[in-house]
């Protein structure tokens, strides 16, 4: 069913997706590594994908359980790729150490409060657009079209009768 929370499911999982890559190949880099290309790249962007992915697929009813889905995943997200950055030799010699790993988590949670603020805010406006939708196509109908009455446009009399009777053979040829 496609309903508004749903949707916001669906983009949340898209912004846990580009956010984490964006997250990771950013920490790369700015942590002397360069920007990493190639297969190096693919990889990591796939894990990240995958982890917005699965936390699309997270229901949670409640905000506390939105923040926490959205927070693991950016976590998860980033730890892999960056885990995958290191097996293909992309990173350099020092890891980064306990500043990198809070930088990480601090930045894990502050998207992960925007990434959860936007998906409540969508799904409450989606919501509300909806209901105006309603009442606005109630004023708006088409009215129904116009029944005319119709004309009977049959004759009555196809042929004018003149006293002859209808114009026939001759009854002696048609015996004969």
């Amino acid at each position: 069913m496609n309903t508004p929370r749903a949707h916001a499911r669906s983009l949340r999982g898209a912004a846990v997706g580009v956010s984490s890559a964006a997250m990771t190949t950013g920490a790369h880099a700015a942590a002397g590594g360069g920007i990493p290309h190639g297969p190096a790249l693919v990889a990591a962007v796939l894990v990240c994908v995958v982890a917005g992915a699965l936390a699309s697929r997270v229901p949670s009813q409640s905000s506390r359980g939105r923040f926490a889905a959205i927070v693991t995943a950016l976590c998860a997200a980033q730890l892999c790729g960056h885990l995958v950055l290191v097996v293909a030799g992309h990173h350099p010699g020092s890891a980064g150490g306990w500043g990198m790993a809070a930088a990480h988590l601090g930045a894990a949670l502050a998207l992960g409060a925007g990434i959860a603020a936007a998906e409540s805010l969508y799904t409450v406006c989606v919501s509300v657009l909806c209901w105006l939708r309603l009442f606005a196509l109630r004023y708006l109908r088409v009215p129904s079209p116009v029944v005319r009455p119709t004309i009977d446009s049959v004759l009555r009399q196809p042929i004018s009768v003149t006293g002859w009777g209808m114009r026939a053979p001759p009854a002696r040829m048609a015996t004969g």
